[in-house]
């Protein structure tokens, strides 16, 4: 995989050292030239052989794969560039704004016989797929609460008047598109599409600095609350007919949880930690790129495009 970067902001920022862990050189990198020296700062810095500033020159690189670390609003045009020239596209969540970009980039990847996959941490952490195996012994499930509250470290910010791309409505900022997003993949992994979705926001200057998020099964309710505004300690509870499993923390780090069935039999399930919560997606991203697993890269797209109708749906802006 020879990787580019779009992008020298925060996300990007974090994911250098990752890749340098997992001993994944980046081909390029994109930066701006409003940024320039920030840009070589990070070339430098992480011996990346080639540094653009602009992207058609980026695109007739050697460069094969793409990483889309750019405001959401930004997602589609920048991966469709890609795609048609014959790149594989990794789009950091959220994947796109709507569901017509998500068809569009689907088909063309698909046309094109190239990976198109959402960075979406925790589909790839054995805790979820564990959870999913394990539901049976919940019996019926009732109800589900998911929180993922963060305190934003732009948040200050944004209460002196500065708004980043993180509080943007104009660039799909807000609480659901870059926190709850989590929540709604972890739930469409677990339980599939609901039959419909809500979403109570708590709006700041147009943008949703928290909220909650309703998904209704039918037999069964689950909320999402997640906050860029406030802290919390993140737990998770399903509840079925015959026990409970609760996990302490958000699920996109992947952690353990506690089983308690209505016998009183106790389960705990625990797992090695990871380096980095980025670590396991990117070497499956490049696995995925280098044996050329498109079919891996097809059922995840099924989640990301039901994720992208409900959030289209359901956006406050």
């Amino acid at each position: 995989m020879r990787l580019a970067l779009l992008g020298t902001g925060m996300i990007v920022r974090e994911l250098l050292p990752v890749l340098e862990s997992l001993d994944i050189s980046p081909y390029a990198l994109l930066g701006t030239e409003r940024h320039r020296e920030h840009g070589e700062t990070l070339a430098r810095q992480y011996r990346i052989p080639h540094l653009f500033f602009r992207y058609d020159q980026l695109l007739e690189s050697d460069a094969d794969t793409v990483y889309v670390g750019l405001p959401n609003t930004l997602h589609f045009e920048f991966a469709k560039a890609a795609l048609l020239k014959g790149k594989h596209a990794i789009l950091e969540k959220p994947m796109v704004m709507t569901p017509e970009e998500f068809q569009e980039l689907r088909v063309l990847a698909h046309a094109q016989a190239r990976i198109l996959v959402e960075a979406m941490t925790l589909h790839y952490l054995p805790a979820l797929r564990r959870m999913k195996s394990d539901l049976p012994l919940l019996g019926r499930i009732r109800t589900v609460t998911v929180n993922y509250s963060q305190y934003s470290s732009r948040y200050d910010a944004f209460l002196r008047g500065e708004t980043a791309p993180a509080f943007d409505p104009a660039l799909g900022g807000g609480a659901l598109m870059d926190l709850n997003v989590y929540n709604l993949h972890a739930l469409l992994y677990l339980f599939g599409p609901p039959q419909t979705a809500a979403y109570a926001p708590n709006l700041q200057r147009g943008v949703d600095t928290s909220g909650v998020l309703t998904l209704d099964y039918g037999g069964m309710k689950a909320v999402c609350i997640a906050a860029k505004d406030s802290q919390g300690p993140n737990p998770t509870l399903i509840i079925g007919e015959k026990g409970w499993m609760e996990l302490q923390g958000p699920l996109s780090s992947g952690p353990g949880y506690r089983i308690t069935l209505r016998s009183g039999e106790v389960i705990l399930r625990e797992f090695p930690p990871v380096s980095h919560r980025m670590a396991p997606e990117f070497q499956a991203f490049q696995d995925m790129v280098d044996n050329a697993r498109l079919s891996r890269a097809e059922e995840l797209l099924d989640i990301s495009g039901e994720a992208v109708t409900i959030l289209s749906r359901i956006r406050p802006y």
